[in-house]
């Protein structure tokens, strides 16, 4: 089975088996009955195909009318999964994904070790003598700013679901650093 990676909006990332998708030319035929599975890991998302909710994943083998159709993995009010899929009549349709949250964290240090920080320019606390974590930051590019000693640094950082991005701002030394587990992310100085 080929398995390909694929990058949707929302920095979600998934791997997707093939025997569903087709070119825009090779559509499943309307008017028939097939079987779909849909598999997630992990499992209890809200599953829609064609605006119809199916339940939580997994879900296995279940009847569905064939054809081009538009399936749709939610968590909570978080669109996880919005994709193409062709349900063939007379056999098993298969999807399974991995699903991430939009979301992830950011932990800023600072010197001096007492100054407040920006996330897109509004005040979101301060580091007060020890590390401040920003939790459920949206996927995606964000500039953290440190105010200390009447000074400000601020870097641009991406923001990737579920990860953590770690940040250090040494106003004094007008010097800053991030990092993603042990990538070394930078931006263009500010």
């Amino acid at each position: 089975m080929n398995i390909f990676r694929l990058a949707l909006s929302a920095a979600v990332l998934l791997t997707l088996s093939v025997n569903v998708f087709a070119d825009d030319d090779d559509m499943a035929p309307r008017g028939g009955t097939g079987t779909v599975t849909i598999i997630t890991d992990p499992p209890n998302s809200d599953v829609y195909l064609d605006k119809e909710h199916l339940g939580k994943s997994p879900i296995v083998k279940k009847s569905f009318r064939s054809g081009p159709l538009r399936l749709v993995i939610m968590e909570g009010s978080n669109e996880l999964i919005n994709t193409k899929f062709n349900v063939w009549p007379n056999k098993e349709n298969k999807y399974e994904g991995k699903t991430t949250m939009p979301h992830g964290t950011i932990i800023v240090t600072t010197n001096p070790n007492k100054c407040r920080v920006y996330l897109d320019g509004e005040i979101a606390d301060r580091t007060d003598g020890g590390p401040l974590t920003l939790n459920s930051v949206d996927v995606g590019s964000h500039t953290i700013g440190a105010d200390g000693c009447g000074k400000l640094l601020e870097i641009l950082v991406p923001v990737r679901g579920e990860q953590t991005t770690e940040i250090h701002l040494d106003v004094k030394a007008r010097k800053k650093s991030a990092k993603i587990g042990d990538e070394v992310v930078t931006d263009k100085d500010k």
